[in-house]
């Protein structure tokens, strides 16, 4: 998932900011927008580490770290 297509999906999470929708990647990651602090929260499985982020561009480079993480290792 390219860094564009990351902060179109956190776009489009905002704009539904009345609904709960959680996106997981199982063994990954689980994104969630949290409407009361207009935060999103990113889990990571790995270690069990919460972090808010309160924009849309932190937020998508910690999910792009998060999700090519393994890329960068095997090279």
């Amino acid at each position: 998932m390219s860094i564009t297509e990351i902060k179109e999906m956190l776009n489009n999470l905002i704009e539904y900011e009345d609904c709960t929708i959680i996106h997981t990647i199982p063994g990954l990651i689980e994104l969630c927008y949290c409407k009361e602090s207009s935060a999103f929260q990113v889990t990571t499985f790995t270690d069990g580490n919460v972090s808010s982020y309160y924009d849309v561009e932190t937020a998508s480079d910690a999910l792009y770290r998060a999700l090519n993480s393994d890329k960068k290792e095997d090279h």
